[in-house]
């Protein structure tokens, strides 16, 4: 028990648990302006970040492909059917 509150007291405070076991990186894109809009659409109908949106279709295509790409099409027809 000393052992968890010691980490918890030792974590920085870097915002909330994270939701998938570890904690998130910090990175930058370049993004079209038109993958931009999709993204921030999609982020306030979901009332989420634009960060979340992107974690949540990364892993719906890894979970959805037994290898990046192969199984396009299917993917590609999901994050569609995620924007509406």
């Amino acid at each position: 028990m000393d052992t968890l509150l010691n980490q918890q007291q030792n974590r920085k405070k870097t915002g909330p648990k994270p939701l998938y076991g570890e904690a998130k990186k910090m990175v930058s894109f370049r993004l079209s302006p038109r993958a931009l809009e999709i993204i921030r659409h999609v982020a306030t109908q979901k009332g989420v970040s634009q960060a979340e949106v992107i974690e949540q279709w990364a892993r719906l295509i890894g979970s959805n492909s037994d290898s990046l790409f192969t199984q396009r099409t299917d993917v590609s027809n999901e994050l569609v059917t995620s924007l509406n």
